[in-house]
């Protein structure tokens, strides 16, 4: 029986206003991606610095290139993952079960990174946090469309909220390692991640008999022989790239540019199987079709963002004043601050998107704002070369950061909202895997601008990311018609 007020799925129709307030079990599986975020950011906001501080600074000594390459493909390999994730969730698994197992993965990860010294433990963790985020992923991600209604607004607010879950797990998790970094290394770090995915498990366990029945569902189950060749596919595919890496053929710098050939490669295939196979609809088609030029917007939108844990990281190192007082700030907090304005914007933007006042507004015109603000804040960080060396305050850092988290908000909720709504039922995972891989794509796509930043003057780096960002967005506000008529009911 629904509580007073819940709707469900369904129950709203377009162009109207929807009332009441969302399922008891979307808020527990929102504070399980709190504490999953928790790991994943409290991790990855040190990531960069544990691998290319000095060895006496507790840091693995890489040179700078090596270390945003490794970051950037560790992100990418991350939402790789996803694919097989979704696979799964359609296929084999059912997407409850995945969940479940990987939170226990991800932990088992962490635990990697804090107790097994040097550049073995950074494999064993990187390579467990990947597997096991792409089991949680997608799946949970299934899961909160299954209980959002089909009204688009309405779903738009509800993933606003999903986001601002996400954000809060993003910005305590990098306060608490990296304040842990500070006082007592990076291990002591790794730790405290740990913990949260530990707490992200009690939370999950605790709702998941109230879970909706379609979470213990394999939509489209496959069994016996057709089992065989994906299942081979994948087995060499893994043998492959280990071979790769373990042998040297490709440098640590060069494994962002593998990690986002692999994802263009695997996102290319799955959108041809969901619009060749015959079960897609003529209506499914040409939405899939309108979902593809706002998914390399998005890739685009994230490989500018997510240099938050790449040449921020590298730039807060070298030019930012991290000096107040007799204390020395953790570098990590300022990347923390990214998240501070998406979680306080959020739950009004989610509001006005949930009263209608953005009705007007398609995904492709939030995405498009979305790129707008995100490339001023690379146009405002200029103001930077009028403090030259090591002496750039931490609040242009912190304004840079506030209006590239605001952003988000334009993007992530608006496509995971739009793939879980025209996703043909049995694609509905591995479609939902698309709409979470253009995270997976920013992330390689910013390990290689990390790359160049290296590289080139840092005042043509800012003009060439801001004003090409612009430009990317006046593209797709140009689309933004056609691509409204595709996705649209």
């Amino acid at each position: 029986m629904k509580s007073p007020g819940t709707i469900e799925t369904g129950q709203l129709t377009a162009g109207r206003k929807p009332t009441g307030r969302l399922p008891r079990q979307f808020w527990g599986l929102a504070a399980t991606e709190v504490w999953e975020r928790f790991s994943f950011y409290g991790l990855q906001a040190v990531l960069s610095f544990y691998l290319f501080y000095s060895v006496t600074d507790g840091g693995l000594g890489l040179p700078t290139d090596s270390a945003v390459g490794i970051v950037g493909a560790y992100g990418a390999f991350v939402y790789i993952m996803q694919f097989v994730g979704g696979w799964l969730g359609d296929r084999l698994i059912p997407p409850r079960v995945l969940v479940l197992a990987g939170g226990v993965v991800i932990m088992a990860g962490h635990i990697a990174l804090a107790v097994v010294p040097g550049l073995p433990g950074l494999a064993v963790g990187l390579v467990c946090i990947a597997v096991g985020t792409g089991a949680l992923k997608t799946n949970i991600s299934v899961i909160v469309g299954r209980l959002l209604p089909a009204d688009a607004a309405y779903r738009d607010a509800g993933f606003s909220y999903f986001l601002m879950a996400i954000n809060t797990g993003a910005l305590i998790g990098p306060l608490a390692t990296g304040w842990m970094q500070s006082v007592a290394g990076f291990h002591a770090a790794f730790v405290i991640a740990a913990i949260g995915m530990a707490l992200g498990l009690v939370q999950y366990i605790v709702g998941y008999s109230r879970l909706p029945a379609e979470s213990a569902i394999v939509a489209d189950p496959v069994r016996g022989r057709a089992l065989l060749v994906p299942a081979t596919v994948g087995a060499v595919a893994a043998v492959l790239l280990v071979a790769v890496v373990a042998s040297g053929v490709v440098p640590p710098e060069g494994l962002t540019y593998l990690a986002g050939g692999l994802i263009v490669v695997c996102a290319a295939a799955l959108f041809g199987v969901v619009l060749r196979a015959p079960t897609t609809t003529a209506v499914e088609r040409r939405r899939v079709l309108g979902f593809l030029p706002l998914w390399v917007a998005a890739v685009l939108y994230y490989g500018i963002l997510l240099q938050i844990f790449t040449t921020m990281a590298l730039f807060i190192a070298d030019r930012v004043d991290l000096r107040v007082l007799d204390w020395e700030m953790p570098g990590a907090w300022l990347i923390a601050s990214f998240s501070v304005f998406g979680v306080s914007l959020t739950p009004v933007i989610a509001r006005l998107w949930a009263r209608g006042w953005f009705a007007r507004f398609g995904a492709a015109t939030k995405v498009t704002v979305g790129l707008v603000l995100v490339s001023s804040s690379y146009l405002i960080l200029l103001l930077s070369e009028f403090s030259p060396g090591k002496t750039v305050s931490p609040i242009l850092v912190m304004a840079t950061m506030a209006i590239a988290g605001v952003s988000e908000v334009f993007v992530n909720p608006v496509t995971l909202s739009l793939v879980t709504r025209i996703a043909p039922d049995n694609f509905r995972s591995q479609l939902t895997a698309l709409g979470v891989i253009v995270i997976g794509g920013g992330a390689a796509l910013s390990g290689i601008l990390g790359i160049l930043f290296t590289v080139i003057p840092t005042l043509t780096y800012l003009i060439g990311v801001g004003v090409g960002g612009l430009l990317i967005a006046a593209t797709l506000r140009a689309l933004s018609p056609w691509i409204q008529r595709m996705v649209s009911e």
